[in-house]
């Protein structure tokens, strides 16, 4: 269950914030400045530099402040001495249209605690505060001086030092926590914890979720488990006892997701407007998002090389896919699975798109994520559906087969591209991956090689690998200066419907045979073998005549065989070219010295 196993990350990862539930880590962006007699001295940037993307920017620095026991979206709660800037100065440039009222109050609210706390704990810095907030001169000098703080802001006291590192302060803090929880839960449903499964009181609702805001959720936070409404409830259960979790456990998977979400997290990343946090149950240096999401060829051959029965790995790796709807947290995709099972389907996954490579003849390098999203989209953005696709097959391996709705994808985005793009080695093993997917389950059906395989006798295969030749045959022909090759003209045809198209490459192909008979005859008697050779499979396969209408599939085959063929004549190239720099190297001459 996704929240047992964020339950375990907390116990795992984040002991020290649950050692002490009264308090929490949070980005504070201001400290402000008092004096001992309560004088407002100044506002201080609380801030550390940090690596975002290629620059180096300057984001809040973390700070221990105050949780609250109870949630704040109603209600009105104030914690010490750190808080939202309406908390701490109350109405001013941050205060939206009709919410000065709402903000006054709890500034009051704010100051009257810092006086009680004062007052009951002696502490000089509280004090000092105290004596701030009773000179409205003073915090009216400070409002002016946070003008430009954004609304939400989190502000913290200071008196040569944040006031809420004090151990009086916190001591103070903690007792008034526990107070105020025990109260929470006095009159809660006592039942079954779905996490740790003791019996307990349970929490009535949950802390919020932070980290979503540009995937949909509210700035204010999300939540996982939330019964806010009648039609939400069973059986006249109020709030989360449809969902029965203790306070203590609902904290930990709360905590877990706001650290697994947080900005800069190295276990989180956002793709098609999906967040995609994952961790494993023990740490561990092997980062499968990172293999996935760069493919450093280093990478890939030790996935290539491992055995998940010479090294069986049972940690566990999760992953969870989450967006926002408003208040509410999507969860797109989970999945929990070993270790040495995620590596093993992440070798799949690579021997999968492993093909050669169209333009140079060799095989090409791992294909990253993004290139397979540019391979089906434009900018690189498809659905999140698609993505998520490539995820599951990734990570789940072939249980989760790629099927007609990718490879419809990467055909239509094909037919559209040109040159280099059109026929690149990211678009080409996805097809190849896809089609092999859909087959590997079929009777009789043989998977499709990253490579030319010669006793491929499908006629759509066969047909794509005529037309490659075709291409080469009109290349030869004008001593390769071509401005538009036949692929350019007849591919989107020649891949749909093929007896029509190869009727016109054919007396094409007739023109410029009829060329290299005068200017290369030895090039025409090859070529003209190689056409022979494949319009003899076509009529062992298909009755003498080309195929009418291609299926997807088929138009998939066909777009292999044509990419298996001109990668195979390019290696050619490259062979005979590397020869005849060999045969034209001068032998090196004896030194008689």
């Amino acid at each position: 269950m996704l929240v047992q196993a964020l339950a375990d990350y907390a116990d795992t990862y984040l002991k020290e914030e649950l050692s002490d539930e009264a308090f929490e880590e949070k980005p504070v962006p201001y400290l402000l400045e008092v004096d001992q007699d309560g004088t407002f001295l100044n506002k201080t940037e609380h801030t550390v530099s940090a690596v975002r993307g290629k620059k180096t920017v300057s984001v809040p620095a973390a700070l221990i402040i105050p949780r609250s026991p109870v949630p704040r979206n109603a209600g009105l709660y104030p914690l010490l001495a750190a808080d939202d800037i309406k908390y701490v100065l109350g109405a001013g440039p941050w205060t939206g249209k009709g919410q000065e009222e709402n903000n006054r109050e709890r500034h009051e609210a704010f100051a009257a605690l810092i006086k009680e706390a004062a007052a009951q704990t002696k502490d000089e810095s509280l004090v000092a505060c105290a004596r701030f907030y009773d000179r409205p001169e003073e915090v009216e000098r400070a409002r002016a001086a946070f003008a430009a703080a954004k609304p939400g802001s989190l502000v913290a006291l200071s008196v040569a030092g944040p006031v809420i590192k004090r151990s009086a302060v916190q001591d103070f803090w903690r007792s008034r926590y526990r107070a105020a929880a025990t109260e929470r839960v006095a009159d809660s449903t006592i039942a079954e914890c779905l996490i740790s499964g003791r019996v307990a009181a349970i929490a009535p609702t949950h802390e919020k979720i932070k980290g979503l805001a540009s995937l949909g959720g509210q700035s204010s936070g999300v939540s996982l488990m939330s019964f806010d409404k009648a039609a939400f409830r069973s059986y006249g259960w109020e709030q989360n006892a449809n969902s029965p979790v203790s306070p203590d456990r609902a904290m930990a998977y709360v905590l877990a997701l706001n650290d697994l979400l947080k900005p800069g997290s190295a276990h989180r990343k956002n793709i098609a407007g999906v967040g995609f946090i994952f961790w494993t149950k023990r740490k561990q240096e092997f980062d499968p998002m990172s293999n996935l999401d760069y493919a450093e060829p280093a990478q890939v051959q030790r996935l290539l090389s491992f055995d998940p029965i010479a090294d069986p790995d049972p940690n566990l790796f999760y992953m969870a896919g989450v967006s926002g709807n408003g208040g509410r947290m999507l969860i797109r995709y989970w999945v929990a699975e070993t270790l040495s099972t995620v590596k093993a389907n992440l070798r799949a996954w690579f021997e999968g798109l492993h093909i050669a490579n169209a333009f140079t003849g060799e095989f090409a390098d791992p294909p990253r994520l993004w290139q397979l999203s540019r391979a089906i989209d434009r900018e690189g953005e498809p659905p999140a559906d698609r993505v998520i696709a490539f995820i599951r097959r990734a990570i789940e391996g072939p249980a989760q087969p790629l099927g007609h709705r990718m490879l419809a994808a990467a055909l239509t985005r094909l037919r559209v591209a040109s040159g280099t793009e059109r026929f690149n080695p990211a678009r080409m093993g996805l097809i190849r991956l896809c089609l092999n997917d859909l087959n590997s389950n079929r009777k009789d059906s043989k998977l499709l090689s990253p490579s030319l395989d010669p006793g491929e006798r499908h006629p759509a295969y066969v047909c794509g690998r005529l037309l490659a030749v075709y291409e080469s045959l009109q290349y030869a022909a004008n001593q390769s200066e071509v401005n538009q090759t036949v692929t350019d003209r007849y591919y989107s045809l020649a891949s749909t419907y093929p007896a029509l198209a190869f009727q016109k490459l054919d007396l094409l192909a007739q023109k410029h045979l009829s060329k290299l008979r005068r200017e290369n005859p030895g090039a025409r008697v090859r070529i003209q073998q190689e056409i022979d050779n494949l319009c003899e499979h076509i009529s062992e396969s298909n009755g003498r005549q080309f195929p009418r209408q291609l299926s997807l599939e088929d138009q998939g085959r066909f777009v292999l065989g044509y990419h298996h063929q001109r990668a195979h004549n390019m290696a050619q190239i490259q062979a005979h070219k590397a020869k005849s720099k060999n045969v034209n190297q001068p032998e090196p001459q004896e030194n008689l010295n």
